[in-house]
């Protein structure tokens, strides 16, 4: 990651994710940060055209956003702004970051009834890089990573994200979370108990994470917990496991083991999108 699309949307958001793509271009190094707004026109009130008669909104639009983007981008060649006009902003985004070679798309996280999920969703979808989330409380640190995992081949691709975080100062903290289930209907079909059923499952858990360990030479750093989860989701044990981490980041992949087409993105992702956002989530395609 050496250069970030950043989406601005002319909301109380903005103030978010620019800080915090101000926080990324300093904490990863980062070459350069690009800004972009979409224009919708067909969203524009028949009565706003008229208000502004010959002015041009493109201008308006862009000179509002520069204003807030230089309270903290001081100089204007540490970011590039694009203002576009385009009926669809996925498609937008996802055209103008492959068009540069950005590989990193940053969105603001909203609650779930501002009704920007569905924009998410679509994005992650069809942008073939990574897309990080970030919640207006998103505190401005790396310094502990919360990594989901169901343990299946898509990790791979979080332990090559790890291993390109190695040389951040200060070296973050990272916590690989693996949370399961026992379906209840096997319980009457094998001979022993549910306690036995968590404990050998716990088991064979932390076998299989130390042979990836040590297939892929992972830090000794790295700590691994096992959640049963009972009757809670997945995105429960997400939540209450950052809560007890005091995590800053969530990274996890947008699909996991089940091998379905790649338009679609993991159960677990889209009932993270359609929380109230908790957490910066990264999300690696």
């Amino acid at each position: 990651m050496k250069t970030i699309l950043v989406a601005v949307d002319l909301t109380d958001m903005d103030e978010t994710v620019i800080r915090y793509a101000h926080f990324l271009r300093k904490h990863l190094n980062l070459t350069a940060v690009n800004f972009v707004h979409n224009i919708r026109t067909y969203d524009i009130d028949e009565a706003i055209k008229d208000l502004l008669g010959k002015k041009d909104i493109k201008t308006i639009i862009q000179k509002n956003l520069r204003t807030k983007i230089s309270r903290l981008f001081k100089e204007d060649n540490t970011y590039t702004l694009d203002i576009l006009q385009h009926e669809n902003t996925e498609y937008s985004l996802k055209n103008l970051a492959e068009q540069n070679n950005i590989n990193t798309i940053v969105l603001g996280f909203k609650p779930k009834d501002s009704g920007t999920a569905a924009m998410s969703q679509k994005l992650i979808r069809i942008f073939k890089g990574d897309v990080i989330l970030v919640p207006t409380a998103a505190p401005l640190r790396w310094n502990r990573i919360l990594v989901p995992t169901d343990l299946s081949a898509t990790f791979q691709l979080i332990i090559r994200k790890l291993q390109l975080l190695k040389d951040l100062e200060p070296q973050p903290e990272i916590r690989i979370l693996k949370s399961f289930s026992i379906p209840s209907l096997f319980f009457p079909f094998i001979d022993i108990d549910d306690n036995q059923a968590i404990d050998q499952t716990y088991k064979h858990i932390n076998k299989q994470y130390a042979d990836i360990k040590k297939k892929y030479a992972l830090n000794d750093d790295y700590t691994f917990v096992a959640r049963y989860q009972e009757d809670q989701s997945v995105v429960d044990i997400i939540q209450k496991e950052s809560k007890n981490f005091n995590a800053d980041l969530i990274m996890m992949t947008a699909k996991g083991s089940n091998k379905i087409a790649t338009i679609f993105i993991g159960s677990t992702i889209n009932e993270l999108i359609n929380t109230n956002p908790f957490q910066v989530i990264y999300i690696l395609k």
